[in-house]
């Protein structure tokens, strides 16, 4: 897999929250959660697509969900798993 600079990742993500949630902010350590359309079922479809776009394992129990609910959250949680030698 070709390494991706974290703007690259961030450009990534966004499309993927902006494919699947209502009223995302430009504000990217906005909470998804308290500023969108976004459910919990949402969270969880949300974060498989980014798994599947970007060919990595994320583990819940190893990560604070509350970064995960942020485009700048997510951004940074995938740069450190795309510098990992397995992606996760």
């Amino acid at each position: 897999m070709k390494k991706q600079s974290e703007y690259e990742i961030r450009g990534t993500v966004r499309r993927l929250v902006t494919e699947r949630v209502d009223g995302v902010s430009l504000d990217d350590s906005a909470s998804l959660l308290e500023r969108t359309s976004l459910d919990s079922q949402g969270v969880v479809e949300l974060l498989v697509a980014i798994e599947d776009e970007f060919s990595v394992n994320i583990d819940f129990v190893m990560v604070d969900p509350e970064s995960l609910l942020s485009i700048s959250g997510l951004t940074h949680h995938l740069s450190l798993l795309m510098d990992g030698s397995n992606g996760g």
